[in-house]
């Protein structure tokens, strides 16, 4: 199992997102996002790094910056942006389902659309913080060849403009 490099506090603290959230309704989408997000940025090679590191307790220097500085905000953002366009709606065995409680009115979805939005652009910002960082430090699993033909290159060019990757 991937070690998730997010707190549930992490999430909490830092968006919209309130602290009464059942937890497990967040868990998979850091996963998703370090899998889908972090991944091709760092490359395979990175991130296992990092995360090896990361579960070691022996990140440092470049690392500990890249991962504090950069990857943390971006998975805030953009797992905020993820579970704000998710959270409503349940997948069960009778069917999909929208939840509303009692005491509160829905939003439309051009509300939804621009929370969305909004968290996506934080994300975009620091992943071209995080691209720049990249590129002036010299960091060998980044700039070097990755183990493996089946292992994921780091994205060195891609151009985030606020929203999904294009």
């Amino acid at each position: 199992m991937t070690k998730l490099l997010l707190k549930a506090d992490d999430l909490t603290k830092n968006t919209v997102m309130g602290g009464n959230i059942d937890v497990n309704h967040y868990l998979h989408i850091i996963k998703e996002n370090q899998v889908f997000v972090i991944e091709p940025i760092l490359g395979t090679k990175l991130y296992d790094r990092i995360l090896a590191d990361f579960t070691a307790q022996t990140l440092e220097g470049n690392y500990a910056t890249l991962l504090n500085d950069y990857i943390k905000p971006i998975l805030i953002y953009s797992v905020a942006a993820e579970f704000i366009l998710t959270h409503s709606y349940n997948v069960a065995n009778g069917g999909i389902f929208k939840s509303q409680p009692e005491n509160a009115a829905p939003v439309s979805k051009s509300e939804v659309d621009f929370l969305v939005q909004n968290q996506q652009n934080k994300a975009g910002a620091y992943i071209q913080r995080m691209k720049e960082f990249l590129c002036d430090t010299n960091i060998p699993e980044y700039s070097g060849s990755q183990d493996n033909n089946f292992d994921v290159k780091p994205q060195h060019g891609f151009t985030y403009t606020g929203g999904w990757q294009l």
